[in-house]
């Protein structure tokens, strides 16, 4: 971005020179040279341009304009050790011959992280008297990145980044990493040459999705991902919800496009993805859209476009899920654009597995001088904070751009060409514990039949007890059975499972407190809809010692009354159960009062009361030990049980 606006500079400069007729030495042979050089760079030979600015120079080392058109060939060559040279030389003569070489200058030391040069050459700059309002703004904020920078320095956070796997690197660009919220399965972009040469004489490379996954703390040998994903186009910067059963990822040049680059989704069903399907005119436009995040509950979209109703050249931008059709297709809100984006660019935003820790790249705000990283937080009102610096050695005067998170908050993964002669590989690194996101466990298992064992096509949602909001809502592979949603701690859940003609399953889990944070594994065998099978409903809750029902059974009794209502043919008995605390005679009363508000709470909401029926049972069903705590608490129920179909 740098070098776009230093080229545009120099080309005015040029401009200027030609018009003018005049230059700084009188040399012929000199000035001979230096025409040549433009006409050779007119014709993109900028290796033979320079050889004749070279000349030039020997015959007159203090020819101004040859050397700030070598530093500008030098720049475009990516050599800024020779650039930063010919600038030097360049304003040692004559530093009012061409300002603006003053603000380049300042410019290639910053990005080469020279930050005390480059705070010096941009004051000195801005006492130059006439100079354009947008080079005094950015120089401005320029000198606060090398103050900034100065003092990230001194105080940098312990990181030690290393190589993610050789299954995985390669002497190919290998980056932008997403990852399974149970880190089972990476999928990242590998750059591959296509075999053909192009029209500048070059090798000719394509983008595509590959995948490793891990087995016994080993990553295993990378393999494209899908014949059905992967064209002879690019296909890449994608993201996977949690449980990795669907994936957005940027393509252009498909048929359906809608502009440069779009952003597709694909489902994946046992081993295998679908047919990649265009998210959209909400999502995509005639601009460039690309870089998606999925939130780890697969109802938010973030991602990246330079449409021009946005507030600088590249935004962050989230789009949200309305619902899915019938035929599977996904229908997505109109985008809004973030608070967080400047006039400048915002890029490669990761959203957490918690879905209240957001990181993205910027060179807009105040950082090390390049593309920094930083992130925000979102509040209980769902407003997001003051982005933060991930600071120094995360963020360096290079680009850092993408950088993703594991749902535990202690493990980083980013893209770097740090090592020479590698290209572009994955490292890890330990996060710091001070930018650690909410710590997210995870829930995975199994949906089958009870009685045949087969995989079934279950449907899972996972709510907040307190606020009641939807948490997650999944599918649970039909080919498979298998299922994965995200726990963010320090909050209660209730989860609930159900199928087309089974009953339904519930659970709860307490995370608000303790430090029960440990991914668990729970395989639900759901019971075909038949006379006398019972389902207890872990959800319902009661004040202590009495039968009033807690506002945070709500979501338990609507799940009730909802499969009530689908299976309408059907009738219920409620029961409630006690441990063997107490007499009997208060256990009757208590368990048998328990049931009839449940009764109560069902009539209300609409259920005829013929199909229903309750009962007391005292202690007389244990289903634990009665001995400890823990057998005690399961045997503290409320259940109901069909009896007729």
């Amino acid at each position: 971005m740098k070098r776009i606006i230093l080229i545009l500079l120099l080309s005015s400069f040029c401009f200027g020179l030609s018009a003018q007729k005049k230059y700084s030495t009188e040399d012929k042979k000199a000035i001979r040279y230096y025409k040549i050089a433009q006409e050779s760079s007119r014709l993109r030979k900028s290796d033979e341009a320079l050889s004749f600015l070279v000349k030039a120079l020997e015959r007159d080392s203090r020819f101004i304009e040859a050397l700030l058109f070598s530093a500008d060939l030098y720049s475009d060559k990516g050599d800024d050790t020779k650039m930063i040279a010919m600038y030097e030389q360049a304003i040692a003569i004559d530093a009012n011959f061409f300002p603006n070489a003053l603000f380049n200058l300042a410019n290639a030391y910053l990005k080469d992280g020279r930050y005390e040069e480059a705070s010096a050459t941009y004051r000195a700059f801005l006492n130059i008297g006439k100079i354009s309002n947008r080079n005094r703004n950015l120089s401005l904020h320029k000198i606060k990145c090398c103050e900034f920078a100065i003092e990230a320095l001194k105080n940098p956070k312990d990181l030690n980044a290393q190589s993610i796997s050789d299954s995985i690197n390669t002497k190919a660009d290998e980056y932008w990493p997403s990852l399974t919220a149970d880190e089972q399965t990476l999928i990242f972009t590998r750059l591959l040459p296509t075999g053909k040469i192009g029209r500048n004489h070059k090798a000719v490379f394509q983008e595509d999705l590959c995948y490793s996954e891990n087995e016994d703390d080993l990553w295993t040998n990378a393999k494209a991902l899908s014949e059905r994903i992967n064209t002879s186009g690019n296909e890449g910067a994608q993201s996977i919800t949690a449980d990795g059963r669907f994936m957005y990822f940027t393509a252009n040049g498909r048929v359906d496009g809608k502009g440069r680059c779009d952003i597709y989704y694909s489902k994946k069903v046992g081993d295998t993805w679908s047919e990649p399907i265009n998210c959209g005119a909400n999502v995509n436009t005639r601009a460039w859209e690309a870089q998606p995040s999925i939130s780890s509950d697969g109802r938010s979209l973030y991602f990246v476009s330079n449409r021009k109703s946005g507030k600088g050249k590249m935004d962050i931008w989230k789009s949200n899920l309305i619902e899915i059709l019938e035929d599977g297709r996904q229908r997505w809100s109109k985008a809004e654009n973030l608070k967080i984006n400047t006039s400048e660019n915002e890029m490669s935003p990761f959203i957490h597995a918690s879905n209240d820790y957001l990181v993205f790249a910027s060179d807009g705000l105040v950082g090390m001088g390049a593309y920094d990283l930083f992130q925000i937080d979102r509040s209980a009102d769902g407003q997001w904070s003051v982005p933060k610096n991930l600071s120094y050695p995360i963020n360096t005067h290079n680009d850092e751009i993408g950088l993703i998170i594991n749902a535990k908050g202690d493990k980083a993964y980013f893209s770097s060409d740090r090592v020479a002669g590698k290209g572009r590989d994955i490292y890890e690194f330990e996060m710091p514990l001070e930018l650690h996101p909410p710590k997210v466990s995870y829930l995975k298992g199994h949906v089958f039949d009870e009685e045949t064992k087969k995989p079934l096509a279950a449907s899972l949602v996972l709510l907040d007890i307190d606020s009641r909001d939807t948490i997650a809502f999944v599918k649970s592979d039909r080919k498979e059975g298998e299922y994965l949603v995200c726990l963010p701690k320090g909050k209660d859940y209730l989860f609930h499972a159900e199928a087309d003609g089974y009953l339904f399953y519930s659970e709860h889990f307490q995370m608000k407190t303790g430090n029960d944070d440990q991914p668990q594994k729970k395989d639900i065998a759901l019971q075909r809809i038949q006379i006398g099978k019972e389902v207890v409903l872990k959800n319902i809750f009661f004040e202590t010692d009495s039968w009033e029902i807690k506002a945070e059974s709500d979501s338990e009794l609507n799940s009730l009354y909802e499969f009530l209502v689908l299976n309408h043919s059907i009738s219920v008995e409620i029961s409630g159960h006690t441990d063997i605390t107490g007499s009997e005679t208060q256990n009757i009363s208590l368990s048998e009062n328990r049931a009839k508000a449940v009764y109560t709470a069902l009539i209300e909401r609409g259920i005829s009361e013929n199909r229903l029926t309750y009962k007391g049972y005292a202690s007389t069903k244990p289903i634990g030990d009665n001995q400890s705590e823990e057998g005690k608490a399961m045997n503290r129920r409320t259940e109901f049980k069909v009896i007729k179909k």
